[in-house]
């Protein structure tokens, strides 16, 4: 028989770089912005993420060819920043609902979490972790298109006139990219934060948005209410939003276009700010473990 040996080796110190929380919330904002894109996942989770940054950009690179090609007195508007959000905003749609929950509903299922709050991390800098990392992968469909029409046009010679104007129009792209991003990104979160199962999360995201839709244009246009019932339409309120910023209003847009600019700021802004207290207040109160 072999002759057994236990060895007491006592504990070895660690020596290596210690980093604090704002480390931690790096890492696992950048692993999180992977998770949600499917990479270093399998092929089939890699299409949906793929498919839609694909989809939000092609707009940009046809009007970029249009005013290319037409002639600079074409009665066409390629340059409508803020008329870019309507035709993508399916897209953005479904990316909200279908791969936004992955950042999540996979860590309290797994039983990541309690891993995740046994490193610096507590909970609020866990969420806000995650918050970052959403917004940053919409981010680059909310802000990436329009900015590359921005510069596109402006070596065109068909964009705004002078530094001024530009820079107007350079903060218009930032804060409408990331207007829709928050209230996309942080509406994903709150609803993702009620089940730790992301297809019951995904079909509540869904259905919530078109629930939202129906009830608000029923309510504003059907029912005969008053359009501001519109503003409970989450699928239209970031799009009139975005219009708002530009200083215009959707012209073929649903009732909520009827209502003026400041109650559409306040209650886009309220929901985010709502949102985000909703998944705080959910995570104070979700019992951590493995």
């Amino acid at each position: 028989m072999t002759e057994a040996r236990i060895h007491d080796r006592g504990y070895l110190a660690y020596d290596g770089p210690r980093h604090g929380p704002g480390r931690a919330m790096v890492v696992l904002s950048y692993h999180t912005a992977q998770r949600v894109l499917g990479l270093k996942r399998s092929n089939w989770q890699k299409v949906m993420p793929a498919i839609a940054l694909l989809v939000a950009f092609v707009p940009a690179i046809v009007f970029i060819g249009l005013a290319a090609l037409l002639p600079a007195s074409s009665d066409f508007d390629l340059g409508d920043p803020a008329g870019y959000y309507v035709p993508i905003s399916f897209v953005l749609f479904l990316f909200t609902s279908f791969v936004t929950p992955e950042a999540l509903c996979t860590d309290r299922r797994s039983g990541m979490l309690g891993l995740y709050l046994a490193s610096p991390l507590n909970r609020d800098t866990y969420l806000a972790s995650k918050f970052v990392a959403v917004i940053a992968v919409l981010g680059v469909m909310t802000i990436g298109p329009t900015l590359l029409m921005l510069i596109a046009f402006t070596l065109d010679g068909s964009g705004p006139d002078g530094a001024i104007d530009w820079l107007i129009e350079f903060g218009r792209v930032l804060a409408s990219g990331l207007a829709m991003a928050a209230f996309w990104g942080s509406l994903a979160l709150a609803i993702s934060s009620l089940s730790p199962r992301r297809t019951l999360a995904s079909v509540a995201i869904f259905v919530s948005l078109l629930v939202s839709a129906a009830v608000g244009d029923g309510l504003a246009q059907g029912a005969e209410l008053g359009d501001s019932f519109a503003l409970l339409n989450m699928i239209a309120l970031p799009i009139e939003t975005v219009y708002r910023v530009y200083g215009e209003v959707n012209p073929d847009g649903p009732p909520i276009r009827n209502v003026e600019t400041l109650p559409i700021l306040l209650t886009f802004l309220g929901l985010i700010v709502v949102f985000g207290w909703f998944a705080r207040w959910r995570y104070q109160r979700i019992e951590v473990t493995g």
